[in-house]
């Protein structure tokens, strides 16, 4: 069974009067794909976004590969080996695809270690965007701004990355062809994934694991066979309309 990088205990995470995250506990594994599903407003986006750093929790732990990560900013935890990608591509449009990998290259580089070139190039062919480095990240298509993003996050060299909804606004061929990267780069680059996705037959076939969220806490968390094949948890958790 592969080792625990990041466990998360009784984290709390408050917006006024709402809590947001209500003493969620759960790790991810080494290597793995960990599904993460639930309604709109369970918490899912919250809890990415404190595993990163872009939110502070106001109680509990978040501990990765031993390091106690609270109160860090969010480039500590890049630099710790942690990245993430929005469901709305940022990327600099201002710039050409090249450039805007090679910033993700530079700023996961912790002072007094450089980047590898090489891994630049890795990364580039991983996601389809070798030929198209000199083009201007303005004038692509939202699949490849998808890739532009995935790209630069791989370029800080993680051991975790988190991706918020990467399926969201693709058409089926391409959200074919965005989850078949999803599990190249998981296999090829061996880090863990967590994968936040409406999309849950695709979440389901990807996944190792599928933890179910709902009001800021954990309701379940299994393997997709049995997630999937759990009539309450589709219809209470998932929606009806996403069981087929």
């Amino acid at each position: 069974m592969n080792q625990d990088i990041l466990m998360l205990d009784g984290i709390v995470k408050r917006f006024g009067r709402l809590v947001a995250l209500d003493h969620l506990d759960f790790s991810v594994r080494a290597g793995e794909i960990l599904g993460i599903a639930g309604p709109n407003g369970a918490g899912k986006s919250t809890a990415l976004a404190v595993c990163t750093g872009q939110l502070p929790p106001n109680e509990g732990r978040i501990r990765f590969e031993g390091q106690v990560l609270n109160g860090r900013p969010p480039h500590e935890f890049c630099h710790a080996g942690i990245a993430r990608t929005f469901q709305i591509p940022q990327v600099f449009s201002s710039m050409t695809v090249r450039e805007n990998v090679e910033v993700g290259r530079d700023f996961g580089a912790p002072s007094g270690r450089r980047a590898s070139s090489g891994n630049l190039e890795e990364v580039l062919a991983l996601t389809g965007l070798q030929d198209s480095g000199g083009q201007g990240a303005a004038s692509v298509d939202l699949i490849t701004r998808k890739r532009i993003m995935l790209a630069a996050a791989l370029a800080t060299e993680p051991k975790i990355l988190f991706m918020d909804e990467p399926l969201a606004g693709l058409n089926e061929a391409e959200i074919k062809a965005f989850a078949d990267l999803i599990a190249r780069v998981n296999a090829e680059r061996d880090i863990a994934i967590v994968l936040v996705e409406h999309k849950v037959r695709t979440l389901a076939r990807l996944s190792s694991r599928i933890l179910i969220l709902n009001f800021g806490q954990a309701v379940r968390l299994d393997v997709p066979e049995v997630i999937m094949s759990d009539p309450e948890i589709i219809e209470l958790y998932l929606g009806k309309s996403h069981a087929a």
